[in-house]
């Protein structure tokens, strides 16, 4: 059987040693080699986040919805947040909060803009605000936002920066500096199954931890400490049953991060990106990011002029690849989006472009039929790569 390539946005494509790993039938939550496993994830996972050592790494169970919930470990009633939203996700923040005893502000920007440093920092000289959130790369447009310059200017103002990283992990440039808590899931870019929250708290962020949060109890990062210190130490510890298949799994994902160089890991993405965007652009279409600024590594939304996006989506199945419908709802019907995270290499870049021109000219999409495909060859031929 021919193997579908999955350019989606999550799950994505996984490589099979990472998941042979996950195919071990008697690990136990307390043995030596699941310890030793999370121990290591742990760590790892400290240094994939850029974060100093007095910080706390989590692997929780759930996914990135549960790593954002367990924020509300930080907070307090009628604490005061502004959110910060260029999509659907940064939408999340606020749907999420909402349901909590404390009082949300939201700043969105439009469709393929993000809400500038400036707009953000006049915001909160304004207000106090207990805790700013960003959404890293917004996996329904494909917008980065410039959350290290964002966070430099509001970090004298704010008590907590929070970054959602869910689609920016291990694929852009992540560091700590000025950042409270930074949040990933497992099915992103780190490149294994769903099933798993990653996030890492500051020093700061940790002495935020307390009985007195409007937290509940499964999500509660107080109630996840202890055994997040203690498995880091080697020393096995339980508060409710971890994902022990998936954690092998991520352990096996971090140990090839490691070996690949996570700056290499960087460029590859960012490479492989530009080249899609590159083939996109060659063939005629737009996409949806309106500033090469705000462009990411991993999503790219790709505006269609005639064809439904959907029978887009059902057509390229049949030639082998799965992309990911259009979800923000300012532009249904509009576009379909592109990932290109985890595993991805130059020839996936060539194939879905290949694929996609096939499609979209049988569709009757007007196109440069040939041109994407030889754009996207002409950029990987010259090794074009940005600074980072």
């Amino acid at each position: 059987m021919t193997r579908k390539l999955l350019m989606h946005v999550g799950p994505v494509t996984i490589d099979y040693d990472v998941l042979i790993e996950g195919m071990k039938g008697d690990v136990g939550f307390t043995s030596k080699e699941f310890v030793d496993a999370f121990q290591y994830s742990l760590k790892s996972l400290r240094k994939i986040m850029g974060a100093q050592e007095n910080s706390q790494p989590f692997i929780i169970p759930g996914g990135g919805t549960s790593a954002m919930e367990s924020v509300t470990s930080l907070l307090r009633k009628d604490d005061k947040i502004l959110v910060i939203s260029n999509g659907v996700f940064g939408d999340r923040w606020e749907k999420i909060l909402s349901r909590y005893p404390v009082h949300v502000k939201t700043i969105r920007a439009k469709p393929g803009d993000y809400v500038t440093p400036d707009d953000i920092e006049k915001e909160v000289s304004k207000e106090h605000y207990n805790m700013v959130t960003m959404t890293h790369v917004e996996t329904s447009t494909g917008i980065r936002e410039p959350i290290y310059e964002v966070s430099k200017k509001i970090r004298n103002y704010v008590d907590l920066i929070v970054v959602d990283g869910v689609s920016s992990v291990s694929a852009e440039e992540v560091k700590m500096d000025n950042i409270d808590v930074f949040l990933t899931a497992s099915q992103k870019a780190i490149g294994t199954p769903p099933g798993a929250g990653l996030l890492v708290l500051s020093e700061n962020a940790v002495s935020r931890l307390s009985d007195n949060s409007i937290a509940g109890y499964y999500l509660n990062l107080k109630n996840w400490i202890d055994v997040m210190k203690s498995m880091e130490e080697g020393r096995a510890a339980y508060f409710s049953t971890l994902p022990v298949h998936l954690i092998l799994m991520i352990t096996k994902a971090f140990k090839l991060i490691e070996k690949e160089g996570i700056e290499n890991r960087i460029r590859r993405h960012e490479k492989v990106a530009a080249a899609i965007r590159t083939g996109i652009e060659g063939m005629g279409l737009s996409i949806v990011a309106k500033h090469p600024e705000a462009y990411s590594n991993t999503v790219t939304g790709v505006i269609v002029n005639k064809v439904n996006p959907s029978e887009v989506l059902k057509e390229i199945v049949n030639e082998g690849i799965e992309l990911a419908p259009g979800v923000h709802p300012d532009l249904a019907g509009k576009y379909f989006r592109i990932g290109h995270m985890g595993w991805v290499n130059e020839n996936d870049a060539i194939s879905t472009i290949a694929a996609l021109e096939r499609v979209l000219s049988r569709l009757g999409e007007p196109i440069r039929l040939g041109e994407g495909v030889r754009s996207t060859q002409l950029y990987l031929s010259k090794g074009n790569i940005s600074n980072l």
